[in-house]
């Protein structure tokens, strides 16, 4: 008898089963099938329900159980939406619910969810539950009394044990055996490329990848007759017909050297081993956040490394192929004799491709401190210039005894420049600030040959003869004639009275003074 059936041996006749392997939604579905089939086709009530840790797996879990031959004539419909669920019971009410604990409970509280008909609950994905233990609870206790509860877990986590002794008293166990890692050759691990599909068929990413990739052939490797049916469907929806020999759908066998071997979910031992003995050029798997511990512990010894379409990937190829054009041209150019006869000792230790992958990690080791190394020169140079900027500058002259002239600092904005002289005393040459440089008096003292500011003169003061040659609107290279304007002068008034006789026998009529103008210049005007 073994450990599971001596646990199990005192929990026969109990309707309760808890069921432990790898992740997967496939074989999750599966172990509803007794109760899919036990469902009245004829009463629209819910009789199952199914909870799951998420909306997305509510969606995952619900395509798989629609695919089964038990759920033919069953409507199933998940939850993702306590409203929309609601509206969508009320319209059609189905036989199967899927839906995490919080909506199932919040439709119950609504009462668009009756539980009177339910004869079975699947916790699917138990090992995930930990924030789901109220609305469970209140989920729990609106169940028939003697309706039947399945589990499926990955392990029996402390949370799962929880779940089992509170809800699933003596419930059977059936746990499926853990396959051992499968056996790597010593030498260089063989890679895996993961691709996490987070919603939708694993089969959906299956057009991307071959567009991605071009392989000249490929093997698609599946778990079950059902994922035979898919993969062919999902072929030829990408033009590829159902007898190519570009693409093999296979459970494990796969052709020597395949370009491209694709697993589809949680390949099985068997047929991983198998594929990794055919030596493809690449293998990838497409598979669920989910899948990713138990695949990894089903390839200890396996390099798994994530599979991106992202342009970070598409950089490191393109510089991969760089690097190989560049041997190319190494090897086109003639051999290396003295680096030949340097490696050649290694042969006797190593394959000739792990000697060569080895001075290529050299080589870009090489490469990256060089680059390194040129960067940190460019950050010195960068920190000196910086250094010198913000050094203050000596004013010119200083050392000499000389007053210091004003200078500008260019590299500081406009109202943050420095002066190095007083303010008061400019450095062009002329006098200080406040005196005029023009030759002539003082302001308020004019020096343009008339009287000072204040006293007019109308040119009729003095006779022709005693005016310079100078004056402005007079020629100095011929005489003065009696019809000849009189010159003006700035400040004065000219009166253009009827005739000259009265402008030179009396005095000038003058006008109003500045100052007795308005404060537009205009004199005021004089009352009749």
């Amino acid at each position: 008898m073994t450990e599971t059936e001596r646990e199990t041996a005192g929990a026969v006749r109990s309707a309760h089963v808890a069921h432990f392997f790898a992740p997967d939604w496939a074989q999750t579905a599966q172990r509803a099938s007794g109760a899919l089939e036990r469902s009245d086709r004829e009463l629209a009530a819910p009789q199952l329900i199914v909870t799951v840790p998420d909306s997305v797996a509510a969606i995952a879990l619900a395509r798989e159980l629609r695919a089964l031959p038990a759920t033919v004539g069953l409507r199933v419909v998940p939850v993702t939406n306590a409203t929309r669920g609601a509206r969508l019971i009320k319209d059609a009410p189905p036989q199967v619910v899927v839906g995490t604990p919080a909506l199932l409970a919040e439709l119950l509280a609504a009462s668009a969810l009756k539980l009177g008909d339910v004869h079975t609950l699947l916790l699917a994905a138990a090992d995930e539950y930990e924030a789901h233990g109220e609305p469970l609870g209140a989920l729990m206790a609106e169940l028939p009394r003697g309706s039947a509860r399945i589990l499926t877990a990955g392990e029996p986590t402390q949370i799962v044990e929880n779940l089992l002794e509170r809800y699933m008293h003596k419930a059977r166990r059936v746990v499926v055996p853990v396959v051992p890692p499968i056996p790597i050759a010593p030498g260089t691990p063989p890679t895996i490329y993961v691709r996490i599909i987070s919603s939708g068929s694993p089969l959906a990413a299956l057009g991307e990848l071959f567009d991605d990739v071009d392989p000249p052939s490929a093997a698609i490797v599946v778990t079950d007759a059902r994922g035979e049916g898919q993969a062919r469907t999902a072929l030829e929806a990408l033009g590829y017909p159902a007898d190519s020999e570009l693409v093999k759908i296979t459970r494990g066998d796969v052709g020597l050297y395949t370009a491209l071997v694709v697993f589809v979910g949680l390949p099985e031992a068997g047929a991983l081993t198998a594929a990794l003995s055919a030596h493809p050029a690449r293998l990838v798997a497409l598979i669920s956040s989910r899948q990713q511990a138990a695949l990894r512990e089903l390839t200890q010894g396996v390099v798994l490394m994530p599979y991106e379409r992202s342009r970070a990937a598409r950089a490191a190829r393109e510089r991969e192929e760089e690097n190989r054009h560049a041997l190319r041209a190494l090897l086109a150019a003639g051999l290396p004799a003295r680096e030949i006869v340097a490696l050649e000792p290694l042969l006797a230790e190593y394959d000739g491709l792990e000697i060569a992958g080895a001075a290529l990690r050299l080589y870009e080791r090489a490469a990256e401190e060089a680059a390194t190394a040129k960067l940190a020169g460019r950050e010195e140079l960068r920190a000196e210039l910086k250094a010198a900027r913000a050094e203050p500058k000596k004013p010119e002259g200083a050392a000499e005894g000389r007053p210091p002239q004003r200078s500008f600092d260019r590299e500081k904005p406009r109202g943050e420049r420095s002066r190095s002289g007083p303010p008061a005393e400019r450095s062009f040459g002329g006098p200080p600030r406040g005196e005029r440089s023009f030759g002539g008096p003082p302001r308020g003292e004019r020096s343009f040959g008339g009287p000072p500011r204040g006293e007019k003169s109308f040119g009729n003061d003095r006779p022709r003869s005693d005016r310079p040659s100078s004056d402005r609107g007079e020629r100095s290279d011929r005489p003065a004639k009696a019809g000849d304007r009189p010159p003006f002068t700035r400040g004065a008034r000219v009166d253009r009275g009827p005739s000259s006789s009265s402008r030179s026998s009396g005095p000038p009529s003058r006008g109003p003074k500045r100052d007795d103008r308005g404060d537009k210049g205009r004199p005021p005007r004089r009352e009749k």
